[in-house]
């Protein structure tokens, strides 16, 4: 498989408090790479991502070469409706994002068979981890943007969202990820790591 660059990032710094939250970063991410954000609590992680797709001021070149204008990310805070279902979920960004993956793929591929009629605000954390791979899924884009994955997330759904970026890097796609877990379930990995001091 040939490998396209997707992302080009360029002196990239952004500040908080007139500080400089990291030092001017540059990196080029590819299809097919798991790209791999590291450093200590508070050295930028989640700042860098929230840049990459706009969230907050920054310093410096990003240039997308995607074929969609979206990019898909999960972060630590997961926007749900509470009063909704896991059905009024699915049906509401299947519409949004005007997605041809069919509803009984998704009910099956997530496991929600069990909790479509749920309302959101009585799911566990995991579960409601797991909706917003849900929404990442539907959206079909090319490159992922995950701020600790795997957290709150039962064995079950950490092997469901390796296996879900790996399938998603096997097809042209790329996947960059800040965690303090291992890595070791997502199989045929072409890692780059970022650094952040």
């Amino acid at each position: 498989m040939q490998k396209n660059i997707l992302l080009k990032v360029n002196k990239l710094e952004c500040s908080r408090n007139f500080l400089s939250v990291f030092k001017p970063i540059s990196f080029k991410v590819f299809s097919g790479d798991l790209f791999v954000i590291k450093g200590s609590n508070g050295s930028g992680k989640t700042s860098l991502l929230h840049c990459l797709v706009g969230l907050i001021p920054f310093r410096g070149g990003i240039v997308w070469k995607i074929e969609s204008n979206a990019v898909g990310y999960v972060g630590h805070k997961i926007a749900l409706k509470d009063y909704d279902t896991v059905k009024d979920f699915l049906k509401f960004w299947r519409a949004v994002y005007n997605s041809k993956v069919s509803s009984n793929k998704v009910i099956e591929l997530f496991s929600l068979s069990k909790i479509l009629y749920t309302s959101i605000a009585f799911l566990s954390f995991g579960q409601k981890k797991k909706l917003a791979f849900v929404r990442l899924y539907l959206l079909e884009t090319q490159i992922w943007l995950l701020d600790e994955p795997f957290s709150g997330m039962d064995n079950n759904n950490k092997k469901l969202v390796a296996q879900l970026i790996e399938n998603h890097n096997h097809n042209n796609g790329a996947t960059i990820v800040s965690t303090h877990e291992s890595l070791d379930l997502i199989k045929g990995r072409k890692i780059q790591e970022l650094n952040i001091v």
